[in-house]
């Protein structure tokens, strides 16, 4: 991520990918200004981009909107035995 930050100051313009990968942060207000600026002029001229943004954010409010469950407590120690089985293996 640390490139795509370079690359916004540099070029002071984002590509697509860019916006996908800090759509979060942008709805979460999370970015600085300068290159929230950046995202904001891309999807003013970008409309895909633009319905990938909206998309999540009406996504995000839906999850929000749902009532929080508790998983039993069998679930979570079989994600937790998954995981320490899964140490140190390779996923690549």
């Amino acid at each position: 991520m640390l490139g795509l930050f370079k690359n916004l100051i540099r070029r002071r313009e984002i590509e697509g990918e860019g916006v996908r990968e800090l759509s979060s942060d942008y709805l979460e207000e999370d970015l600085p200004p300068a290159k929230r600026s950046t995202i904001q002029s891309h999807l003013s001229k970008c409309g895909p981009c633009q319905a990938f943004v909206d998309t999540l954010a009406s996504t995000i409010s839906i999850l929000a909107s749902l009532p929080r469950v508790s998983p039993p407590a069998s679930f979570k120690r079989s994600i937790l035995n998954r995981t320490r089985r899964n140490e140190g293996r390779s996923f690549s």
